[in-house]
């Protein structure tokens, strides 16, 4: 079995909106913004720089590190493929009033209600990660 690492975040933005991308040709699932990592780079860079790839925003700060967790990947379909991903994740804070601009492997990018993100999130795998953070998002939320 293929193993790949990758990299992203739990971006919030204002009055405790989380960002959740969509990709091109996919099947309709909102996702958190991750990515394959490139060359030398640290999981960090990864994530910003597939934060910034998918949805625009850049100048995050980083509030926490949310760990790894492994799920298979998800084709476009939404099928899972026999690819196992480690997935490296990070809590951000977007500026204030950022906007979103998703680029062209993008279908959208959106922010949602913290407390909604749980039930919208596409991935059954992604869904049970959260929850297990979610408290720690909570408390950032909070304290912005």
């Amino acid at each position: 079995m293929k193993h790949s690492h990758t990299a992203g975040g739990v971006v919030l933005g204002d009055a405790g909106t989380i960002v959740l991308v969509r990709r091109k040709g996919g099947d309709g699932s909102w996702l958190f913004p991750k990515g394959h990592k490139e060359n030398s780079e640290t999981d960090e860079q990864t994530a910003r720089r597939e934060i910034e790839e998918e949805t625009g925003l850049t100048n995050l700060e980083l509030l926490d590190d949310l760990g790894t967790y492994t799920r298979p990947s998800i084709r476009h379909d939404g099928t899972e493929h026999t690819e196992m991903k480690s997935i490296h994740m990070f809590l951000f804070s977007a500026p204030p009033h950022a906007t979103l601009a998703p680029t062209h492997e993008m279908e959208g990018a959106q922010w949602f209600p913290y407390r909604d993100v749980a039930k919208t999130i596409g991935s059954e795998k992604d869904r049970a990660w959260f929850a297990t953070v979610f408290e720690r998002v909570r408390q950032a939320v909070q304290r912005d």
